[in-house]
């Protein structure tokens, strides 16, 4: 697995600290981030059959929540090359580091919170041809 990537599920329960979900009557609740300092906060969709991202970001980590929907995930580390792909869903929590580019195809409609440490600059993000993503 790629040192600069972590996935994990988020522990479907309410009776622990830290980052979970859980299902009840009124509806899903998700505790996405514990303890973690946050300077940028999106929110995104990707529709079935569409890609975001193709980059890579010099300083700046990501993570990422899927709330809804499944995509394929795409991770190449910019040092070695290595690549890895994935499919997510929703309750899956990604974090990747700096120079760890990465691509999200929908295979279905799926909705996307990401946040980050480091704060939003343009100039950060270099572009990355992943090829055709089917």
């Amino acid at each position: 697995m790629l040192n600069k990537l972590i996935i994990e599920k988020l522990p479907n329960t309410k009776d622990i600290d830290g980052a979970k979900r859980w299902d009840e009557e009124k509806g899903e609740f998700v505790q996405i981030s514990y303890r973690e300092e946050i300077k940028h906060l999106a929110f995104f969709e990707i529709k079935r059959g569409f890609s975001r991202g193709s980059h890579y970001h010099k300083q700046k980590d990501e993570i990422f929540y899927v709330v809804q929907g499944k995509m394929k995930a795409v991770f190449m580390d910019m040092d070695t090359l290595e690549k890895e792909e994935y499919v997510l869903e929703k309750g899956h929590k990604i974090r990747i580091q700096p120079r760890l580019a990465h691509v999200f195809h929908g295979l279905e409609d799926a909705l996307v919170v990401e946040y980050s440490s480091y704060f939003y600059d343009k100039d950060d993000g270099l572009k990355v041809e992943f090829g055709v993503l089917v």
